[in-house]
């Protein structure tokens, strides 16, 4: 196998612009990002680790549902060199996940309780303390996920559940239709905070927690694998639970966590991950405008309404019953933004999310009904203007910093320029949201490699480098192959992609030369 690579001399001419642009800016102070913007890379550990075996994914692979994982992108044994790359690149700032499933991989005796030495796998609880380590000794600050949607089996075991009696066979929870998800989750969460507080400022609890939902609790092709398109507030799961039960366990898992930690480190950075999709209304189209509005409420604010003031609306429209949870309020230290669609929104037809009744122009939505015969249009609008105007909504409504914590490319992109593109354009999206007014706290761009999507197996490349023996990968899920211990996972830089990120972190905002070549 060849030997990693250690990025070196990265974009001379850019880098040159980009020491230029900073000496000039920090002569004049007008410099946009402000000192100590987050600058950095997303991976998470089910699909960059590899080689985990105990969570609900896994069992959701052995039952056919999904593609092989296999060694991922052998983060788990080659994070310094991905550190190495990433120090090269002028970044200062990393996000991982501490895989739940790893740390606790078996249920505790109690799980109301402090977890104990029995219920920890304190090995595991080594690694990352070397991984936290090793981004420190890169110059990296860490922004630590603690459930990137897999969650340990006796959390959720979907072999295990029979539909005939709606229950589980075994003694796991049911995923996140149980509440005492939320209460063993908060109990990880302290524990993680204890082993943590003086190296880990930025903590994410829970990533894309309505995705999470939207896959496995409504649409039923991620874990626990529930299907419920029709009606979101019907009792249909078990542990008496509808899709709002679901939300609202989640956000309780959150609450409680964020207090767990809080009460280890009181000046810990808390948020959650959110996936916010721009809601756009099509020109002249009322019931589009009406559609979106739904959309946007249910979609993006209410899980960081209930967050911010504890009020949460059982209806998910903004206009039906809601109920006040003081203890979940002031629970956001900032908000994580992952941010992919800007979508057009038309009425849902009968039979689909209902209370919401209003469906996104998305290809996941595509997958289960013809967009073209709801009234969508053929190509949606712009990213980047959607990319503002989620944050500047967000400003206006939350008053909290922001980060970036998820924005990526995934295209099929030979020559590396569509992607240098996309990281500029979009970067420039957040420059506009703060001259509008939005506290960003950084940019993350996701992900570092070329790594596993999901059910789209090996499929995509988000990477900022890919792995040499990935190039394989060229139909869908890869024909179920998957890397192994004779995979080369050498790191090559996707050019210019990688130079152009490289200049705009070293010179902390957009070159005059970087925007004349890529921000058109």
């Amino acid at each position: 196998m060849k030997k990693g690579i250690v990025i070196s001399g990265i974009a001379l001419v850019f880098g040159l612009a980009a020491l230029m642009s900073c000496s000039s800016s920090s002569s004049s102070g007008t410099k946009t990002f402000p000192k100590g913007f987050l600058w950095g890379a997303s991976t998470a550990a089910e699909q960059s680790e590899g080689g985990i075996t105990n969570n609900d994914w896994y069992i959701w692979e052995q039952m056919g549902k999904t593609p092989p994982v296999d060694l991922a992108d052998n983060f788990y044994n080659l994070y310094a060199q991905d550190f190495t790359n990433a120090q090269a690149m002028h970044l200062n700032a990393f996000r991982l996940t501490f895989e739940w499933s790893r740390i606790v991989p078996n249920k505790p005796a109690n799980i109301y309780a402090p977890l104990t030495s029995g219920d920890v796998d304190m090995a595991e609880v080594q690694h990352y303390k070397d991984v936290v380590a090793s981004l420190a000794a890169h110059g990296l600050a860490p922004v630590v996920t603690l459930v990137h949607w897999t969650v340990p089996q006796w959390v959720d075991n979907p072999a295990a559940y029979n539909p005939t009696t709606n229950t589980f066979t075994d003694s796991s929870l049911g995923g996140w239709t149980n509440t005492q998800t939320a209460y063993a989750f908060s109990q990880y969460a302290a524990f993680m905070a204890q082993q943590f507080s003086t190296t880990v400022k930025y903590w994410i609890t829970e990533n894309e927690p309505l995705p999470d939902t939207l896959s496995g609790y409504i649409m039923g092709v991620f874990p626990p694998g529930f299907s419920n398109l029709s009606d979101l507030t019907a009792v249909t799961m078990p542990n008496s639970a509808s899709v709002v039960t679901v939300v609202k366990n989640m956000i309780m898992g959150h609450a409680l966590a964020y207090h767990a930690i809080h009460a280890v480190e009181p000046h810990a950075m808390v948020s959650i991950a959110e996936n916010s999709i721009f809601a756009s209304a099509i020109s002249g189209n009322t019931a589009s405008a009406a559609a979106a509005k739904a959309f946007d409420h249910a979609y993006n604010l209410a899980y960081l309404d209930a967050a911010t003031t504890g009020v949460f609306d059982n209806g998910l429209t903004g206009t039906t019953n809601t109920e006040t949870h003081p203890e979940w309020a002031h629970t956001l230290d900032y908000i994580g933004v992952n941010y992919y669609n800007n979508d057009y929104v038309v009425p849902a037809p009968a039979g689909f999310l209902k209370p919401i009744n209003a469906l996104p122009c998305d290809s996941t939505i595509g997958a289960f009904i013809s967009l073209s015969s709801i009234g969508c249009p053929a190509q949606n609008p712009s990213e980047t203007q959607g990319l503002t105007g989620i944050l500047v909504e967000y400003a206006q409504r939350y008053h909290l910093p922001m980060l970036i914590t998820e924005n990526g490319y995934g295209d099929a992109d030979p020559t590396g320029l569509g992607r240098a593109k996309y990281i500029v354009q979009n970067i420039l999206a957040v420059k506009n949201a703060i001259k509008q007014g939005a506290d960003m706290l950084g940019y993350m761009y996701w992900t570092m490699d070329y790594d596993y999507e999901w059910t789209s197996g090996y499929a995509q490349n988000f990477g900022l480098f890919t792995v040499d023996d990935f190039t394989r990968c060229t139909v869908p899920a890869c024909g179920g192959w998957s890397p192994t211990t004779t995979t080369d996972f050498t790191r090559t830089p996707i050019q210019p992609a990688v130079d152009v990120f490289s200049a705009i972190a070293a010179a902390n905002d957009i070159t005059p030369t970087i925007m004349n070549q890529y921000g058109q």
